[in-house]
Formats: structure tokens, C-alpha cells, sequence
């Protein structure tokens, strides 16, 4: 992990040349060696000293994809870390048989310890959302607040639209040309620019952006984009889990226009998960990570966890439960997180902001307890 941040920041449309250059410093080109002694590629952008998120990208994508967050992560003051799955960039291939989203989970657990990180957030875009759901399942304890996810890919049986793939012989999913073809025309609307009103993500030529990480998408690796179809069709197994498995808040955003995912699906996580928010995107397409304001909900949103965390630890330290008194405490205490909760979960920054301020004065106030 570098010491300093070597991402470019641009006044004005940068060339294909800066892009590239761009690409290929250091933060976005790093390798880590597993105890296994395989290697996996990952990416940093954002603040140097953010707070942490792990962010897994859609189907094939690779960590190059992380430099659309750049800018938005660093006005949060978060750290994003976009590790490339077996087979995709520079990590090298792991058995498409026994490869499972639990094991991401175990490398994300590992990369963390090495790198010191106590706690981290994590978000995930498409079938990334497999295994952001699997690290909140894995690692439950080190998460901090709401899980993220962006058109999630969904059980096979729920994906209505895609339920023609497991009729195809099996023979014929594992041939390369024809995992080739259904990665590209999968990876399409994961991969495409928001229309012109949309919001600016970040300054960059789109066109030029996107012609540029897909080049270097294909120089590197596709393996592993056929590796995470395997995954999403569940050809050798199943994810291991059932999203319903998982007990943290999670918050779903979800375009009507999402081709890939469908309303059906989105709707079936909101009833059946323990505590499952769904923000409804009018005119969104499958591609919402390129969406500056849905991003930008989803970081405020992380930012807002780590403050309540915060102040939760800064409570802790500051008064012992035999000063404040235990009953009025844990009283407190509950009603004040719920509160802060419902603020994140509703991504409304002022409110959460408001209610850390309130509890703050009433804390500091010697005669409340």
C-alpha cells in the first residue's frame, strides 16, 4: 500500500494520455501476496487517510473502474479499496470449480489484517453485490453500518430476465467464446456512461475513460470474467449463502430501466432480508455506479456510519455506565442510535448531523444524569 496518493486530479478534460497515465500510477496498479502465496492486483483512490470501504465492481470488471469514485470518495474522506477477483487484471486464476464469494470474504480478511484495517465499510455494483454480501455474512464484526449495493445480481430463479441462460447446456456456458459472448453482453449496461443529464461523476472524458479501461480490461485478463459468470449462473454451485443470511441494514438502489435486473428481484430482497432499504432510481439504467447522485447518497451514507461509530466510541470513553447510570444510560444510548440509524438509512446527512449534535449537548450538560 503506497504512503501517498498518486491518482491525477484534472482542472479541465483530460487527453487519452493523461488517462492513461492515470491508469497506470501507482495506487491503481498494486499487488498483494495472499498466505496461499497467490497474488491479487487491487486498486486505492480516494483520501489518503479515509476511512476504509471495499467496493466490488459488476461482472469482469476490474480495478481500473474504482478511478469514477476518485473524487467523490476523497470529498467524504473515504478510502476505496477495489481488489481484482481470481483471473481479472493482475490477480492470478484460482479453480473456477472451487472458487466461491465466501473466499473473496476470506481475502478481504486477510488484506485487511495485513494492512492494519480494524473496520471497513463495503459496497457493491451488480454481481459484486454477491460478494459485498458475502463479506457482511463472513465478516459481520468488522463492518461498520449499512451494506451498499447498486442493481445486485440476484439468485438465478429470481432474475427473471436472465432464467433463458440455465436452459443452455452446460457444455456450451463453459466453452470460452461462448462465456466471451455472454460476459460482453452482460457487461454492457454495467459499463455504460449515464446520459448526458446526468450528473458528473467525475472529470474525465467519458468516452475516452471507458475506451481505455475496457482496452486494458481485455489486455489483462478475461478469465476471470468467464470465472464470475461461472458465479453468477451458479454452473458448479451455489453462492454458499442466502442473502437472507445476512442481518446488517442494507440499503438497495435500483434504476427502472435496469435491463439486467428486474423489479421482481429488488422487490424480493426489500421483503425478505431482516433490514433491507430499496431507493427506487427513475430512468436509472443497470450502470448506477456511473450516477454522481447515487454515489453520492451512498458515501454520505458511509460518511454518516463512521461518525456515529465515532461518537458510539467516544461516548465509551468519556463516561464509564457507573457514572452515567446503567438503566438511563442504555435508555439513552438506544433511543439516540435508533435515531442516527434512521437518519443514514434514509440518507439524509443533515438529519444524522443534527441528531450528533443534539445527543453531544445533551451529554456535556453535567446535570442530565
Amino acid at each position: 500500500m503506497s504512503e501517498t496518493a498518486s491518482v491525477r486530479s484534472f482542472d479541465s478534460i483530460p487527453t487519452m494520455a493523461d488517462v492513461e497515465a492515470t491508469l497506470g500510477c501507482v495506487d491503481m496498479n498494486q499487488r498483494y501476496e495472499l498466505y496461499s502465496g497467490r497474488l491479487v492486483s487491487f486498486a486505492e483512490v480516494g483520501h489518503p487517510c479515509g476511512h476504509p470501504v471495499f467496493c466490488f465492481l459488476g461482472l469482469g470488471c476490474m480495478r481500473y473502474y474504482s478511478i469514477i469514485l476518485e473524487d467523490l470518495a476523497f470529498k467524504h474522506s473515504l478510502r476505496i479499496y477495489c481488489i481484482d477477483r481470481p483471473g481479472v487484471g493482475m490477480s492470478q486464476p484460482a479453480d473456477p470449480e472451487s472458487w466461491t464469494p465466501l473466499r473473496m470474504a476470506e481475502i478481504v480478511e486477510e488484506m485487511a489484517n495485513g494492512f492494519n484495517i480494524q473496520k471497513f465499510s463495503v459496497m457493491g455494483h451488480s454481481c459484486g453485490a454477491i460478494y459485498a454480501m458475502a463479506c457482511a455474512l463472513r465478516l459481520k464484526s468488522r463492518i461498520v453500518g449499512t451494506v451498499w449495493l447498486m442493481s445486485p445480481w440476484v439468485h438465478l430463479t429470481l432474475a427473471k430476465r436472465m432464467k433463458w441462460i440455465k436452459h443452455m447446456p452446460t457444455t456450451l456456458l463453459k466453452s470460452q467464446s461462448t462465456a466471451s459472448l455472454l460476459y460482453k453482453s452482460l457487461s454492457v449496461a454495467a459499463k455504460e456512461p449515464p446520459c448526458k443529464s446526468d450528473p458528473n461523476i467525475l472529470n474525465y472524458d467519458r468516452e475516452k475513460l471507458v475506451k481505455s479501461m475496457l482496452q486494458d480490461n481485455m489486455a489483462e485478463s478475461l478469465e476471470g470474467a468467464n470465472n464470475d459468470l461461472m458465479v453468477c449462473l451458479e454452473l458448479y454451485h451455489s453462492f454458499g449463502f442466502s442473502y437472507k443470511d445476512v442481518t446488517l441494514p442494507v440499503h438497495v438502489f435500483w434504476g427502472t430501466k435496469d435491463a439486467v435486473i428486474s423489479k421482481e428481484a429488488v422487490d424480493w430482497m426489500e421483503q425478505r432480508l431482516p433490514h433491507c432499504t430499496l431507493s427506487v432510481i427513475e430512468g436509472g439504467t443497470h450502470g448506477l455506479l456511473w450516477r454522481a447522485d447515487v454515489v453520492s447518497k451512498i458515501f454520505k451514507g458511509i460518511a454518516s456510519s463512521w461518525k456515529l461509530a465515532e461518537f458510539e466510541r467516544s461516548l465509551s470513553q468519556r463516561w464509564s455506565i457507573k457514572q452515567l447510570g446503567l438503566n438511563k444510560h442504555q435508555s439513552y444510548r438506544s433511543s439516540t442510535y435508533s435515531a442516527v440509524q434512521q437518519a443514514i438509512q434514509t440518507s439524509n446527512i443533515y438529519d444524522t448531523q443534527q441528531t450528533l449534535y443534539q445527543t453531544q449537548q445533551i451529554f456535556d450538560d453535567p446535570d442530565r444524569f
